[in-house]
């Protein structure tokens, strides 16, 4: 089984898509990979009816799991939680409003298939073309954050802190996840190579929301992964831990 983790605050015009955009595409996949799959649907105490609409795709599908933080949290504590539901020997993680397509799913589990690493991570950056839709003052930052994390890190890993990746299952739960917010991404990725754990990259198209608004907050996210990139330099450089 693969357990589907997706993080939801305040997205009730995205959910309304699933029926359309989200099921019938995993379905197509589990058919064509013979694997199982189920969701787990956290919502991070949003302030419209996310929550109910969550419980109500629970209630007409026995493969959706509806759970709540009950106030907001963070991405990262919504994931965590998540991940406490999860059945399957694999894990995937994906944004609520589908910017990363759920058909690519096949994309990463073919890769793990091939050579059973330890995670898969999407990558737009790893082709050109791949984020046509995404504007200069988003793609920018979000270059230079990924590129000292290349650098800090010593590692071919183009794309650090997007979402859409595959985990086995028993290599997460071995990790002690301490974000709460969007730079849970790269935290994860980051402990998994510095403990010398097998990371693949795929060719994914990063599109823009349709729906609602970013839950970014940018200077917040600055934030984080300065500190984040701080503990991994410290890590490199002076052989401390993570703590």
């Amino acid at each position: 089984m693969i357990s589907i983790v997706i993080p939801l605050y305040n997205e009730r015009d995205n959910i309304l898509t699933y029926r359309d955009e989200l099921f019938p595409k995993i379905d197509r996949i589990a058919g064509a990979t013979g694997e199982s799959f189920q969701y787990v649907m956290v919502d991070d105490g949003s302030r419209d009816d996310t929550y109910p609409l969550l419980q109500g795709l629970a209630r007409e599908r026995s493969d959706v799991i509806a759970v709540t933080n009950g106030t907001n949290k963070g991405m990262g504590a919504a994931i965590k939680h998540g991940l406490q539901y999860c059945k399957g020997d694999l894990v995937v993680t994906m944004d609520s409003d589908l910017t990363f397509r759920p058909e690519d799913v096949e994309a990463l589990i073919a890769a793990y298939r091939a050579s059973h690493p330890d995670c898969v991570s999407g990558s737009p950056y790893l082709e050109q073309g791949l984020m046509e839709e995404v504007s200069f003052i988003r793609f920018l930052p979000s270059k230079v954050v990924n590129t000292l994390y290349q650098i800090l890190l010593g590692a071919k890993i183009t794309c650090v802190s997007p979402i859409f990746r595959l985990y086995r299952k028993d290599v997460l739960d071995e990790i002690r996840i301490q974000s709460n917010n969007f730079e849970i991404n790269a935290e994860i990725l980051a402990k998994l190579i510095l403990n010398g754990r097998s990371v693949v990259e795929v060719p994914v198209v990063l599109h823009t929301r349709r729906y609602g608004e970013s839950k970014i907050n940018v200077s917040k996210e600055i934030r984080n992964h300065v500190r984040l990139l701080t503990k991994i330099f410290k890590i490199r450089v002076f052989k401390g831990n993570w703590d």
